[in-house]
């Protein structure tokens, strides 16, 4: 697994004439060493494939990574990774520039001995972008935890129950179950429903609210979103209206969002349906955008994006629509890609729900 992934990356230095590839953010280390340590650091190059690690590291590095020399750092970090440059005859380095400060960069001139930094870019994020079938199957796993996380606060939503304390009792059945948080749960409920990026707050829940539930959580090492709208004891015409065509839309962008296919022309066929149905200022924000390790990464699902949708990658695909004088609705699923459209990975039911 971590071969392939090493391989890939050895082509896209080869193509940007680099010999070396210095790797740092937690992210990039996990995927391409399963290493999970606060620090360290991957130095690949043409001749050899190390992970950096202080000493107090050293016993978690030997049981997490496969394929990867660990050299247990003591005289300082770049001044260990300085001396594979030196031995390696490493003349060019690409190095991630959306993750070390501008002091490190300068470090990293001073310390390391080789003739030229390149910018990655966005490479390590494209490289993450096509999961394998491991990832496919994390990524499954943690999004049947958000339906679990999902079911739990369906079931405590009535008349009187706090926002607050829903988010609360929810944050902690997710984290008894494993999971970490790519935010809080969400729980907003009545004209608050019309904020996209509204949290939970002191507000109890009232007769004929719309409440949007979202959870998003990391498990083993990969993150899932999911969202729905219930409405508390009533949902009058206007709200059954609001939730019709944000589902349509919904069902519409996923079978858009095939192999093949530019981001924009899923972004864009969200709005084209809410704007077929009266609700072109309703909508405000993107359809979605890659998830995986991060809880955002490539594509992105945008009217702005250049990206293409291929097998394989999976993404959080989300429609809403908010009106300010009466509130919103968004449904929102984690989901796979595939030729014949996004198949999502959150199973939990698109019914509109009166509670």
């Amino acid at each position: 697994m971590y071969e392939k992934r090493i391989e890939r990356l050895l082509s896209a230095m080869e193509a940007r004439g680099a010999d070396a590839a210095l790797i740092a953010s937690p992210e990039n280390r996990f995927f391409f060493s399963g290493f999970t340590g606060e620090t360290g650091a991957i130095l690949i190059t043409n001749n050899s494939r190390t992970l950096f690690v202080e000493q107090r590291y050293a016993l978690q590095a030997t049981m997490e990574t496969k394929g990867l020399a660990i050299v247990n750092v003591a005289g300082g970090l770049y001044n260990s990774i300085n001396d594979t440059v030196i031995s390696d005859g490493v003349k060019t380095i690409i190095f991630e520039d959306d993750y070390f400060t501008v002091s490190v960069y300068r470090t990293l001139k001073r310390k390391l001995r080789c003739e030229e930094l390149i910018p990655a870019g966005d490479l390590m994020l494209r490289l993450r972008a096509v999961k394998d079938a491991g990832e496919t199957d994390k990524l499954r796993a943690a999004s049947a935890l958000a339906d679990e996380g999902l079911a739990f606060v369906r079931r405590q939503l009535r008349v009187g129950a706090d926002e607050r304390d829903l988010s609360l009792k929810t944050e902690l059945f997710l984290r008894e179950k494993g999971a970490g948080l790519s935010f809080k749960p969400v729980v907003v409920s009545g004209a608050r429903t019309a904020m996209p990026s509204a949290f939970s707050a002191a507000k109890e829940l009232a007769f004929g609210d719309a409440v949007i539930v979202g959870i998003g959580l990391s498990l083993d090492g990969y993150c899932a979103e999911l969202s729905r709208t219930f409405f508390i004891g009533s949902a009058d015409e206007r709200a059954r209206g609001l939730y019709a065509a944000v589902r349509s839309a919904r069902d519409a962008v996923f079978a858009e969002a095939r192999m093949g296919v530019p981001c924009r022309d899923a972004d864009m066929k969200a709005r084209t349906c809410l704007a077929d149905a009266g609700l072109r200022e309703a909508y405000c924000h993107s359809v979605g955008h890659g998830v995986g390790i991060s809880p955002v990464e490539l594509p992105k699902v945008s009217l702005q994006s250049g990206d293409t949708l291929c097998a394989n990658m999976t993404v959080n695909l989300g429609v809403g629509a908010y009106e300010s004088s009466f509130g919103g609705v968004r449904l929102t699923d984690t989901a796979v890609i595939t030729p014949d459209g996004a198949q999502a990975l959150t199973q939990s039911s698109l019914e509109l729900e009166v509670l």
